[in-house]
């Protein structure tokens, strides 16, 4: 069952929305449930105090910050609060330094020592400098490759933080992730996917959830953010199934979003089955979700999401100068597609009746070029008009 147009022209405001109850499967994934368990108890008990086990990597515990402005527009009632994860913050630009640092951590467990080890990895930026910070953080050595139209901001990044970088030779993603294998599996070398990985997802999502929790004080009613290969949905989905008391998939309060330059599990869902490999457009904002989608982490993910929120580009531009003006920062269309919805009128499929509302800001990793072109159309908006 396809899933619903709103606001179907206006370029601004068009969304689509995904529920996870639309998708249907005639091979639903039986093992789903016991990796997640799994996941929860050898890898999550690890991710509660991550920033302490990695003292020299100066991570950030999750700033939240009230989005008093964006109360109204999700609740008329006043009764929701709206809150921003300033993921933005941390070093290298983007939260994929948790995961990084996790699974890096995992492979020098595994291998026994980090003087030789060696790990590939694939990226369209912010895994990749996360990568080359962890390795150089616990003394390992990492090779990135990216599409070859990857924003200069996150190659430089990559370079600077000691990363082996090399380029794939199509501007998509999952060229770059098909290099990079070839590499791993070639030389023998551990590759680390940035969302299909357990020890990343642990870390990324895993350990964002908890602080999250932690911060606020109780787990939050509703949560969006970016979703490319769905690492992130699902180690935040289970953390705060978790620090609640919850089954996996028990409630659905996080909900994923993605540019309809690039909507891979969108379309994933209303088919039934992962679409693993996805030529969207290549010139999109959200750069950092472009690709497709592996079946396990489609199974993953629906098992743990609400659904998917599909936003257009001028939506996703708007987010970013709304970011700006309101909070004083930059972010990239990846990180700013997660606020897009509140901005053109929260849906009511996701059921928002109070209680807490986490938008994760996720990287700020953007040439200033493209955020002067993303913005400029709205140079002249001081105000948002009420959803």
């Amino acid at each position: 069952m396809p899933g619903e147009v709103i606001h179907a022209e206006d370029a601004l405001t068009r969304m689509r929305i995904v529920p996870v109850r639309n998708a249907t499967s005639e091979h639903p994934m039986a093992h789903v449930r016991n990796e997640t368990a799994a996941a929860h108890h050898a890898f999550f008990d690890d991710m509660r105090p991550l920033g302490a086990r990695f003292p020299g990597a100066r991570l950030r515990e999750v700033t939240l910050v009230r989005a008093v402005d964006l109360d109204e527009r999700v609740d008329a009632s006043g009764q929701t609060r709206v809150w921003y994860a300033l993921e933005s913050l941390q070093q290298t630009g983007s939260f994929k330094v948790r995961g990084a640092l996790s699974a890096i951590d995992a492979c020098i467990k595994r291998a026994g020592s980090s003087s030789r080890l060696h790990v590939v990895a694939a990226s369209a930026g912010n895994h990749g400098a996360a990568m080359a910070y962890a390795a150089s953080v616990l003394g390992a050595h990492a090779t990135i490759f990216v599409p070859k139209n990857a924003p200069m901001a996150k190659c430089e990044r990559i370079a600077s933080l000691g990363g082996d970088l090399r380029f794939a030779p199509t501007p998509h993603y999952d060229d770059a992730e098909a290099a990079a294998m070839a590499m791993a599996e070639t030389e023998g070398l551990p590759f680390i996917s940035p969302y299909n990985d357990l020890d990343v997802i642990a870390g990324n999502g895993g350990s964002l959830g908890y602080e999250i929790a932690r911060v606020l004080g109780r787990v939050p009613e509703h949560v969006l953010l970016p979703f490319g290969g769905g690492g992130l949905a699902t180690g935040v989905a289970w953390a705060l199934a978790d620090a609640g008391g919850e089954a996996a998939g028990q409630v659905s309060r996080v909900w994923g979003v993605q540019s309809e330059a690039c909507p891979a599990m969108a379309d994933s869902l209303e088919r039934g089955q992962a679409i693993e490999r996805f030529a969207g457009d290549t010139s999109t904002l959200a750069d950092s979700l472009e690709g497709g989608i592996p079946a396990d982490a489609f199974a993953r993910a629906r098992s743990a999401i609400g659904g998917i929120l599909v936003v257009s580009e001028q939506g996703i531009g708007r987010a970013m100068h709304y970011v700006h003006r309101d909070l004083g920062l930059v972010v990239e269309g990846s990180s700013a597609a997660a606020l897009a919805p509140l901005l053109s009128g929260i849906p009511s499929a996701l059921g928002v009746r109070g209680g807490d509302l986490v938008v994760l800001l996720t990287g700020r990793n953007i040439d200033r070029a493209t955020w002067e072109r993303a913005v400029d159309p709205f140079a002249a908006t001081t105000a948002y008009p009420r959803g």
